[in-house]
């Protein structure tokens, strides 16, 4: 392990971070927010401090003495987790130099919260209308930023230092990739990202709502992060057409970006011949539509509010608001998103108990969505299965395909164990949690909401309330499983492995 060389990665990482950290800056002049600029500007200068402080001492250890990079996989890994470590901690000044919140472990909670696209907060309804916009801005950038991989932007400045960052970022590049093949993927990747993000921009700008409102409902939506600057998230707007876009780009940020990759280079049509016939797709459409269809036939039966004035839910006797508040809900939450139209706490218990099922399966592989992923769910189905054949005919080959392909043990026991990891994590989380005297459902929730980068859960952290009355111990675990969910485990259990770090 060449340490130094993780070090100087590092010192890039902070001083990119220092860059966007100008960001708000900017919008604090255009909003006549002077002092809230300055303190980002300060933030700036701190993080800068650190990222030049840690180049300057790593500086000339990254390379082999014929002049060829020292550092590898284990360096990317290690960076990569420590990255997003970094980036929380120096992420969090803002709060505390503009007096946002006067708590570290709260700024940290938010940070974390927010690179990691989970959406939870600590901030109440009166906080969250109260911010400036420059803190509002930054709060919902560092979605952006987290949704596409800070780690990709720093591919596509820094191609030779980023490789091996890369690789563990984006699963599928091979060890022996060229330089150039993996800054050209990133820069695809990045094109689609921004694309879709204009896209959104544009058409949110189009139904009324302010470019600030626009920039950050994107933000949250094609990242599926979920913060808002309106304590009523996107019921605030009552506008059935923009929950509609925003449904829809919530569903598109959900799908493998490979196929968006894929059509803009080869032409639309052969990307939707290729997404069609993948079966993870199928199967993530298929439980989104079907969800949306049996919630809401539910909220029908049931009937919500049933138009008694004063209600705390609506008036589901009319088939068209159930289904407009169930397709939203449900799509944002197997999305990870968070956005909130109708508090789905006060719903059913089926539809309570479903939409947390459905925020375990989470989005596609390769998306910006986080939970479990289909086409694990999908290999771990196929291999029980195939464990119920092999029992009955033990001398028969039984194989786990998908889309045709064999997969090989090495893929299916990673498969395996990653979901097991998973059960073992969210296990320890609710025992943790319930040792500090917290309830089973909002202990259960608290993690699931964390763990898998949804935002609200149930109960004490449902849709309507925060994480902000829980004690530090329990905001800063909270805040370490948000980034084991945004890393999908392995980069950050990788790091606690003793021979991890020898050389």
């Amino acid at each position: 392990m060449n340490h130094r060389a993780v070090g100087w990665l590092l010192g890039c990482v902070s001083l990119l971070l220092a860059a966007f950290l100008l960001v708000p800056v900017i919008i604090g002049y255009i909003f006549d927010e002077p002092h809230a600029a300055l303190d980002f500007l300060y933030a700036a200068g701190v993080s800068a401090v650190v990222g030049a402080s840690l180049i300057l001492l790593n500086r000339g250890r990254t390379l082999t003495s014929e002049g060829k990079p020292d550092y590898f996989r284990r360096e990317g890994l290690a960076a990569v987790g420590l990255s997003w470590l970094i980036v929380s901690v120096l992420g969090s000044l803002p709060y505390l130099f503009t007096g946002t919140m006067t708590s570290a472990v709260d700024a940290f909670f938010e940070t974390a919260s927010g690179f990691t696209t989970t959406g939870s907060t600590v901030l109440t309804d009166e906080g969250i209308e109260g911010m400036s916009h420059a803190i509002g801005f930054w709060r919902s950038f560092t979605h952006w930023l987290g949704g596409f991989g800070i780690v990709m932007v720093f591919v596509v400045l820094f191609p030779t230092g980023g490789r091996s960052l890369f690789r563990s970022e984006i699963p599928g590049i091979s060890r022996e990739a060229g330089h150039q093949r993996v800054r050209d993927t990133a820069l695809g990747l990045m094109r689609i990202y921004v694309g879709m993000s204009l896209a959104e921009f544009c058409v949110l700008w189009y139904l009324d709502m302010t470019p600030f409102d626009a920039a950050i409902h994107t933000f949250g939506t094609i990242a599926t992060g979920g913060f808002s600057t309106h304590a009523d998230s996107i019921a605030y707007f009552m506008s059935w057409k923009i929950e509609l876009v925003i449904g829809i780009f919530m569903f598109a940020a959900g799908i493998n970006f490979a196929f968006y990759d894929l059509a803009f280079r080869t032409g639309a049509r052969r990307g939707w011949s290729a997404l069609w016939k993948s079966l993870e797709f199928r199967v993530y459409a298929g439980i989104i539509f079907g969800s949306v269809l049996l919630v809401a036939t539910i909220l029908w039966i049931w009937g919500g509010g049933g138009g008694v004035e004063g209600a705390e839910v609506p008036d589901y006797r009319h088939f068209p608001q159930a289904l407009r508040d169930a397709f939203f809900q449900v799509v944002c939450l197997q999305t990870s998103t968070g956005y909130g139209t109708a508090d789905f706490d006060q719903w059913p218990q089926f539809c309570r108990v479903l939409l947390m099922g459905l925020c375990v399966i989470g989005a596609c592989a390769g998306s910006t969505g986080g939970g479990v992923k289909v086409v694990r769910l999908v290999i771990v189905a196929s291999a029980a299965l195939r464990g119920v054949q092999a029992f009955v005919r033990p001398r028969a080959i039984h194989e786990v395909k998908v889309d045709g392909h064999v997969l090989e043990e090495g893929v299916v026991g990673a498969v395996t164990g990653y979901f097991i990891l998973w059960i073992l994590v969210f296990s320890g989380g609710v025992l943790a949690l319930s040792g500090y005297g917290i309830e089973l459902e909002d202990a259960g929730t608290a993690v699931l909401a964390t763990l898998n980068n949804i935002g609200p859960g149930l109960g004490r952290v449902g849709p309507s309330v925060n994480f902000a009355d829980f004690p530090d111990g329990v905001k800063i675990l909270l805040s370490v499983f948000m980034i084991l969910g945004r890393l999908e485990f392995y980069a950050v259990v990788a790091l606690f492995v003793p021979g991890f770090w020898r050389r």
